[in-house]
């Protein structure tokens, strides 16, 4: 019996709780525009060794771009050090 009140007690505080905070981002972030550069994308990737783990991240817009441009710099930059190691006059 003591458990069971216990239990109802701890029901109660739950559900007069108020909403946690994410909530109130979550409904923000329905606001802004697919293509805002605040708004919020996740994407799944899968983990490495693993034939079906997948691992959400979870970034801006914004964030996204500047991580595919750094990436897309860094392999200019690994191509071009490779054509300069192979040209005999350079």
């Amino acid at each position: 019996m003591k458990k069971m009140s216990i239990f109802a007690a701890l029901a109660l505080v739950a559900a007069t709780a108020p909403a946690p905070l994410l909530a109130a981002d979550d409904k923000a972030q329905a606001q802004l525009d697919r293509n805002d550069p605040n708004a919020v994308r996740c994407r799944k990737f899968s983990v490495i060794g693993s034939l079906v783990k997948k691992e959400r991240v979870c970034k801006t817009n914004a964030e996204w771009r500047a991580m595919s441009e750094q990436q897309n710099r860094d392999a200019d930059n690994l191509i071009e050090r490779s054509r300069s190691g192979m040209n005999p006059n350079g």
